[in-house]
């Protein structure tokens, strides 16, 4: 069986806790899904064929996915608090904890227990409800590395921020104050976009597309190619200049579009004169 605990009160999980009971189908199957659904679910006879099938569904896309660890905050000797593995096995809640910080290290499993409690205790939000909703926010994203579970703390601890500065604001009786923590909950959800850039061109590889577009301005046809080549022939600068175009052409003189579509067309200079310019000093 399947509990969830909801809670109004973020302070007190105990508070005005519900528990709610789902099926655990071992088949995968839906019909199975729909039979133990309505012997244990006491709202399933109130439900349309629809929301049953829904709700089987939706039971069945839950067993799929991974399951989170959970801890439980304990106050230890010294005032503080200690997270104590929950579940039916400590084994199997360790290596779940190991998995979210994608390490095989106890001292960095311990290490980055301790600066969530710290992140969350900064805030006024360090209770069990939290840290495993911490915990599965970091399972749910699946760290490949010891950079991106650091990256994704940073990012639940920056959107925890920015949720706090945007309900200040809401609160805030006057027009400074409500300035003040709209302009911090800017900075805030800046800071978790660029996050959120940094771990996807993490996850890439750092490969970057780049499209040259290149637009002609007769017909107003759109050219994209993959590849952007600056520069001319060689290392990028234009050799023999000023006739490198030509040069380049090797031969090829194709005469230059004339603004008269009846008129003639405008040559290309060619590399070879006829007569040497005249002294400009006419000595």
């Amino acid at each position: 069986m399947t509990k969830m605990k909801e809670d109004s009160d973020d302070t007190c999980p105990q508070k005005g806790a519900t528990v709610v009971v789902l099926p655990a189908v071992q088949s995968g199957k839906l019909e199975d899904a729909e039979r133990e659904a309505a012997a244990v679910i006491p709202e399933w006879g109130e439900l349309d064929n629809g929301e049953k099938r829904e709700l089987a569904r939706l039971i069945l896309a839950q067993r799929e996915r991974a399951t989170p660890p959970t801890v439980k905050l304990a106050e230890s000797p010294s005032g503080g608090t200690i997270p104590q593995l929950e579940g039916k096995s400590q084994a199997l809640t360790l290596l779940r904890l190991q998995k979210v910080f994608a390490t095989n290290s106890l001292d960095a499993t311990n290490a980055r227990m301790m600066e969530l409690q710290h992140a969350l205790k900064a805030s006024g939000a360090l209770n069990d409800i939290r840290m495993n909703a911490a915990l599965s926010f970091m399972e749910a994203m699946g760290p490949t590395d010891q950079a991106e579970c650091l990256l994704l703390m940073q990012m639940y601890a920056t959107h925890g921020a920015a949720m706090r500065a945007i309900g200040e604001m809401g609160k805030a009786q006057y027009a400074d104050g409500m300035a003040s923590f709209g302009n911090l909950a800017t900075k805030l959800l800046r800071t978790s976009q660029a996050q959120m850039e940094t771990l996807a061109r993490m996850r890439r590889g750092g490969e970057q597309v780049v499209r040259h577009i290149h637009v002609d301005n007769r017909g107003g046809q759109a050219v994209i190619a993959e590849t952007v080549n600056t520069g001319g022939q060689g290392n990028g600068k234009a050799d023999g200049q000023p006739y490198a175009a030509a040069a380049a052409a090797v031969g090829a003189s194709a005469a230059l579009p004339s603004p008269n579509p009846v008129g003639w067309d405008v040559s290309v200079t060619s590399v070879e004169g006829k007569e040497a310019v005249p002294d400009a000093r006419r000595r």
